[in-house]
This record gives C-alpha cells, sequence and structure tokens, in this order.
C-alpha cells in the first residue's frame, strides 16, 4: 500500500446546482478512497462512459502513477457526487515542489482532463477549479492536453476565468487504422526494398511483447534508445533523470495499459513502441525507438506501419501519433484532430503568456511569408540552445582544434603486434555515449547530436567508458573524400580510427585505448591500423606508440 502525506488542506464538501456534494481531497485522503472497492468501479464505470476520456484518466493509470511517484507528487483529487450518491465527476491532479498544479501522470499524461457524465460536465470543472484556485492560492495549474469533445465554453464565459485562462489549440495528428490501405502502403517498391535489405541482414521479426518477462528482457535497451535519439534531438534523457520512468511503465505493462511491439533482426532490437492504450486506441506515449545504425533502412516508419496491421488485426481503431512537429507524424497520420492545452495562472502571468504566445506566431507567419520553412527555424532554435548551453564549459579536447592544430594521422599499429587488454572498450554503445560528461567547448546536446548522425551515416564508434563517465571515443568508416589526399594514399592499405574525444583525466591511458581499437579492428582486417588526432597530441601519442613497437621488437 501507498502512503501520502497532506499538504494542510482540509477536504472541502460543497453543494451545488444537482450534486450532493463535490470534495477536493489532497495526499492522504487520496489514497484511503483509492483504496475503496466501490469507488473503484464507480470510477471505472463513469470513464467507460465519458466520450472524451482518455486511457490516461483511467483508475489504473492514475494510482499506478500516484503510487509509483508518491515521494515526487503530492495527489489531489477533486470528486463530484450526485444526490442519489453516485459518482459523476473526477478530476486527478497532483502537485509538484514549485507549486504548479498538473494532471495526474504528469508529462507522462499526454492528455490531462476530467471525466464527468456530460449533462454535468460544465457544472463539476468550473466548480472544480473554483475551489481548486481558493484552496492552493498562488499555484498555477496546467492541463496538456485537454483533448477535443471536453468543454472549454466556461473559460471566457464570465471575467474571472477569461482574466486567468489561457487556452492554446494544437494538432492531433491521428492513423485510422484502415488494413486495407497499410497493406498498400508496404507493399509500395521503397517499402518493399528496405525490408528486403533488413532480411539479407538477418532475421527479421516484428514482435508483440505479451508477457513481463520478456517486456524486463527489452527495458534496459528501449530506455537507451530513447534517451540517445532524444538527448541528440531535444536535450533531454529522461530515463537517466528519472529513475522512476522504468518502474513506471514496468507496471503500466504489467496492469496492461501498455501496448508493446519490437521490429528485430537476428533478435538485435531496431525499433519499438510502447504506447499507453484504451478505449480501442494505443497512443504514442511511453517509448518510442529505433536503432541509429540501422536508420538508412527507416526501421522506425517500417514499424509504425507493421503496427498499424497487428492493432488492425487487434481490433484497435485508432494509432494516435499525439500533438508534436515531429515530420514522420504528418507521413503517417490519415486524419487530423485537435487538442488543447489550458493554463490557469495570474492575470499578469496570462498577459506576459499571452503577448509571448502572439509574438511567436508573428514570427513563424513572418518567417513562412518569407520563404522560411518550419524545419528551419528548428534548427536555428537547436542551434541557439546548444549555443546557450556551452556557457562555463572549458576548452575542447577534439581530435581537430581548429584555429590552433591541424589533424596529424599517426600509424597505431601494424600486423602481429601484441593486443592492449588493458582498456575494456565497447563497439557502438549507446550507453558510453550518453556516458559523456562535458569537460569541453561541446555540449553533452552537440556531442549526442553528433554522434547519432556519424551512426546514421554508417560510421562506427569504439568508446572507452569507467565509472560512470566516458573517457575516450573514437570512429570508423570515415568517408575517405573527408580526407585530405596525402592521407587517403597513405592509408591506402590500412584502417583509420578518428579520436574525437577524450576526457583529461584519460590522456596518459590514450596509447593502451589505441592500441586496444587496433587490436579490435585487425582481428577482421589485419593490416596497419592509423589514429587521426590533433596536432597538439600527435607528438607525444606518435613518442608513446614507437616506444612501445620497440619495446615489442627486443
Amino acid at each position: 500500500m501507498f502512503r501520502f502525506t497532506t499538504l494542510g488542506v482540509k477536504t472541502k464538501r460543497i453543494s451545488s446546482g444537482g450534486r450532493a456534494k463535490l470534495e477536493v481531497l489532497v495526499g492522504e485522503e487520496v489514497c484511503d478512497l483509492l483504496q475503496e472497492d466501490d469507488f473503484r468501479q464507480e470510477w471505472e464505470t463513469l470513464y467507460e462512459a465519458c466520450p472524451w476520456g482518455t486511457a490516461f484518466q483511467s483508475y489504473t493509470y492514475v494510482t499506478t502513477w500516484y503510487e509509483v511517484y508518491k515521494d515526487t507528487y503530492k495527489p489531489i483529487l477533486i470528486v463530484s457526487y450526485n444526490r442519489e450518491g453516485r459518482l459523476d465527476g473526477v478530476l486527478a491532479l497532483a502537485v509538484d515542489g514549485q507549486r504548479l498544479i498538473v494532471g495526474a501522470g504528469a508529462e507522462q499524461a499526454e492528455y490531462q482532463v476530467w471525466i464527468a457524465r456530460p449533462e454535468v460536465e460544465e457544472d463539476f470543472v468550473r466548480s472544480a477549479m473554483q475551489e481548486l484556485t481558493e484552496q492552493f492560492p498562488g499555484s498555477n495549474i496546467r492541463l496538456k492536453y485537454v483533448p477535443d469533445g471536453a468543454s472549454l465554453n466556461w473559460t471566457n464565459r464570465n471575467s474571472y476565468w477569461i482574466r486567468h485562462c489561457l487556452v492554446r489549440t494544437v494538432k492531433q495528428p491521428l492513423m485510422v487504422i484502415d488494413e486495407e490501405k497499410l497493406n498498400a502502403e508496404l507493399r509500395k517498391k521503397n517499402r518493399r526494398e528496405k525490408m528486403n535489405r533488413l532480411k539479407r541482414l538477418g532475421h527479421l521479426n516484428f514482435e508483440r511483447v505479451n508477457t513481463a518477462g520478456r517486456f524486463r528482457e527489452v527495458i534496459d535497451e528501449l530506455t537507451l534508445q530513447y534517451d540517445f535519439r532524444k538527448g541528440a534531438m531535444f536535450n533531454r534523457t529522461l530515463f537517466r533523470t528519472d529513475s522512476l520512468r522504468k518502474q513506471f511503465l514496468t507496471l503500466l505493462f504489467e496492469r496492461g495499459l501498455l501496448h508493446t511491439t519490437l521490429l528485430t533482426v537476428d533478435e538485435k532490437v531496431i525499433a519499438s513502441n510502447a504506447g499507453v492504450t484504451g478505449k480501442g486506441w494505443v497512443h504514442l506515449q511511453g517509448l518510442n525507438t529505433h536503432c541509429p545504425t540501422f536508420a538508412k533502412h527507416s526501421p522506425g516508419i517500417l514499424h509504425f506501419l507493421l503496427l498499424g496491421q497487428l492493432l488492425a488485426k487487434e481490433g484497435i481503431s485508432v494509432f494516435d501519433l499525439t500533438p508534436g512537429a515531429d515530420p514522420y507524424k504528418n507521413i503517417l497520420a490519415t486524419d487530423y484532430g485537435t487538442a488543447h492545452q489550458l493554463d490557469i495562472v495570474g492575470g499578469y502571468a496570462k498577459v506576459v503568456r499571452g503577448l509571448t504566445m502572439a509574438m511567436r506566431r508573428q514570427l513563424m507567419q513572418g518567417a513562412m511569408v518569407m520563404g522560411v520553412k518550419h524545419e528551419t527555424l528548428r534548427k536555428l532554435k537547436k542551434k541557439f540552445m546548444q549555443l546557450q548551453g556551452r556557457a562555463g564549459i572549458g576548452k575542447l579536447n577534439p581530435v581537430v582544434d581548429k584555429g590552433t592544430s591541424q589533424a596529424q594521422l599517426i600509424l597505431v599499429s601494424e600486423p602481429g603486434m601484441p593486443q592492449d587488454a588493458s582498456i575494456a572498450i565497447q563497439y557502438c554503445s549507446l550507453k558510453d555515449l550518453l556516458d559523456y560528461v562535458p569537460d569541453a567547448g561541446q555540449t553533452r546536446w552537440e556531442f549526442l547530436e553528433s554522434s547519432m548522425r556519424r551512426l546514421e551515416a554508417g560510421e562506427r564508434c569504439y568508446t572507452w567508458s569507467e565509472k560512470g563517465m566516458l573517457r575516450a571515443c573514437g570512429w570508423v568508416g570515415i568517408p575517405q573524400a573527408t580526407l585530405e589526399v596525402s592521407y587517403q594514399e597513405q592509408v591506402a592499405d590500412g584502417s583509420i580510427l578518428e579520436l574525437t574525444y577524450y576526457h583529461t583525466s584519460a590522456k596518459e591511458k590514450l596509447p593502451a585505448f589505441l592500441r586496444a581499437v587496433a587490436g579490435q579492428l585487425q582481428q577482421d582486417n589485419p593490416k596497419p591500423v592509423y589514429a587521426l588526432v590533433s596536432g597538439k597530441d600527435s607528438a607525444i601519442l606518435s613518442v608513446q606508440l614507437t616506444s612501445v613497437k620497440s619495446h615489442c621488437k627486443l
């Protein structure tokens, strides 16, 4: 049993309209009510009957989230009963340490909304919000997103809500499941070619995960792929920063709320989706991934199309791609709905946020008139945020320090030389890349983005990580066209390792790292191995590596 502490707010019961009472419960009172079987059954009945309620408002989802995040958020539950004593409204919320009130599930609940009988909805939500603002003065309220179908008319029906409510409408891309169209899409030439290329790499398999044991087998790999891509794209590694997130998803799976599928080649996960499901929908909220080393085969899109076929067979009507500007969502969407972000804030805050949103819209519209694409604006915003992140970071340890030195090519190892086993290296390890700690002029965001682009382009990395920190990283498979002509001639009969990063604490062991990688490369290709390093490091590394070779000859 999970327990909560209260925030000093007492349960309040009021009568209004056709209701016998409305209760605002906090902390331990919420826990006590959730343990009652009768209440659970009434909640589930109300949820199933509510036209706009989603899986994120189900009793199981809400109670699971409250249980896992009991030490991070304090629960708030507003319930309404009619004069016959039947439950006719529920609004599940929580308050964080900054006194921001959000829907239960916080950012992991894609839709945050009340459930109620339609005939009492507006009266219930208006009364609930009024009580909330009175009992939590100074707290902002955010529901992201309120699904279409829920009434927001009350936000502009009197002067108080007009002053304090800010509503932003967003597009909701949907894949309405049509088996014939999905089959036709997968029969297209480019889709078939990519599927056939994957089959040539090994045994290609699309799998529905049906057991908790199998889910636990793959969840670590899925979270690594998820964090790596999100870290590269948005500078967010959610599973690393939130240690409870994996536990939450595992419980959702065990309780039947997480629809999970994998696309594998020789049992290697190359794409996946674990989405919250309910009421005949699967939502793109949970985690979805693809392996960057397979990116040229578009495993993510192929997986979604195969998932659509499966959903058709399982009787699922809609795959909700959820609000967001990701390009792949527009590729997959067959229809669009609308959703809304609702903020209830102080009057001054609303003015400031409203002006900010209006300015953003004007800038976007002006850019479009000038022919600047939305994707270009996103890239510019991203680059600006990366530049901001460089503040306070010291000097870079790159292979090429432009402005002070040029890259130099040095011989690391020739065939027949003994391998170095003192350094434990990994091949294409996303975990090691995520262990990068900035001690240089490259932010973690920039490092992960660069690493992802290299992997997607066909380059492969060798890494050395120790005690949760990346010590060194080198890349092979560098495009020949990027090398100077003299280097191309020099290594025509060998391999090149580009040393792109090393932590200052690893400098003394760099020769051992280079030799360890060389040993791995020479197992498949017994030819000389060269390293491309910065000019400032080339002299000392050449001396250290030469001394090792001389010692071996003796």
